[in-house]
């Protein structure tokens, strides 16, 4: 039994932690980074120069962010799915609002008891929440791996 496959074992899905996955992590890494950037930036401009509650610009910069973030999955880091083009929105919408959920519950968290700095905050849940986010659209939505 190899650990890098699924237990379905299916020839075209090498697996999360084989070279291949390897290779999807760092795409969706520069894609993501790309886009938390644009996503970051929003969160300033909302909060700092607009006046913007900080929970409603952490939303509005992720939904913005994410939506590029789709074209650059599709294009590519999952270009070799099957996966149809609405469908793969949809799922990948459903998995972005677990990423926002995990960001939304985090920043909380971070802001408000631990008194955290908004940016720093939105820095921190990033990592856990892409993390979670590039597994479930690897496996779950691009069936890539």
């Amino acid at each position: 039994m190899q650990f890098t496959r699924f237990a379905h074992d299916h020839p075209d899905h090498p697996g999360l932690f084989s070279r291949h996955g390897a290779v999807l992590f760092f795409r969706n890494a520069v894609a993501s980074s790309l886009c938390f950037a644009i996503d970051m930036g929003l969160i300033w401009i909302m909060v700092s120069q607009l006046g913007i509650d900080k929970f409603v610009a952490v939303t509005l910069g992720f939904v913005t962010a994410n939506a590029l973030n789709y074209v650059l999955a599709r294009i590519w880091v999952f270009r070799e799915t099957d996966r149809g083009l609405f469908t793969g929105y949809v799922y990948f919408l459903g998995n972005a609002l677990v990423g926002l959920a995990i960001i939304l519950a985090g920043f909380a968290l971070l802001t408000g008891p631990l008194d955290t700095h908004y940016m720093v905050a939105r820095v921190v849940v990033s990592l856990c929440s892409g993390t979670i986010v590039f597994i479930l659209n690897a496996t779950l939505n691009f069936h890539e791996v």
